[in-house]
């Protein structure tokens, strides 16, 4: 099952190399601390976002879902791509990624959901990365249920005022050749991806992204 796995998301790395970049709707704008340019991913599962609350990119992908009938595997993958540049005063602390989606599997399969958050502070070229960590831990194998993923990058130390952000993100859904079925998917209450830009001074939210890559939930 693990080298399965291993072979899905390889065949997805590869993938991604061939993919064109699908710029968002809205792939440059202006919020209320600062502007994004160059919006888009490499596959357009995670669609365009919408802005929300001065600081949040929500995104609601329609077809960001893996599936697997009967030991054939399926798996989907995005990853996008923006940058940030803050307004006149200002600087970014920490840009906080979480995500919504469902899962089921009948019969013997697993599904997996992974992904990393990188932070390139444009000024400096100092690159921090955190990996997507998923409740439930992946791989999942059996029921149906939710699943939610959360991704933090801490720049407070670096009085950064220019970021460039990218977001990968790994469906996989693996099953036995006897009739089983597996799904997973990023989609739960209408969104599955946010993206939260926080600024500094203050505790203010600067902006939420989703692959949060596309529903947010209120905390």
């Amino acid at each position: 099952m693990v080298s399965k796995v291993v072979a899905a998301f390889a065949g997805l790395a590869v993938a991604s190399q061939a993919m064109a970049f699908i710029p968002w709707v809205n792939a440059n704008g202006s919020a209320s601390y600062f502007s994004w340019q160059n919006g888009g991913s490499d596959t357009g599962l995670f669609g365009s976002p919408t802005l929300v609350g001065g600081d949040t990119f929500v995104f609601f992908p329609s077809n960001f879902r893996a599936e697997s009938i009967n030991g054939v595997a399926g798996s989907a993958y995005d990853r996008l791509e923006f940058e940030v540049i803050a307004h006149a005063g200002f600087s970014f602390t920490d840009i906080r990624v979480t995500e919504f989606g469902d899962y089921g599997i009948v019969g013997t399969g697993s599904v997996t959901a992974a992904g990393t958050l990188f932070v390139t502070n444009l000024d400096t070229a100092q690159v921090e990365m955190n990996d997507l960590v998923t409740t439930p831990g992946s791989p999942i194998t059996s029921g149906f249920g939710n699943w939610q993923g959360n991704a933090l990058v801490d720049v407070a130390t670096q009085n950064a005022t220019r970021l460039r952000i990218v977001l990968n993100n790994n469906l996989v859904a693996i099953t036995a050749a006897d009739g089983s079925v597996a799904f997973i998917e990023k989609k739960v209450f209408g969104s599955a991806v946010g993206i939260q830009i926080i600024p500094s001074p203050g505790s203010l939210g600067l902006m939420g992204l989703g692959l949060m890559v596309a529903g947010r939930r209120r905390r």
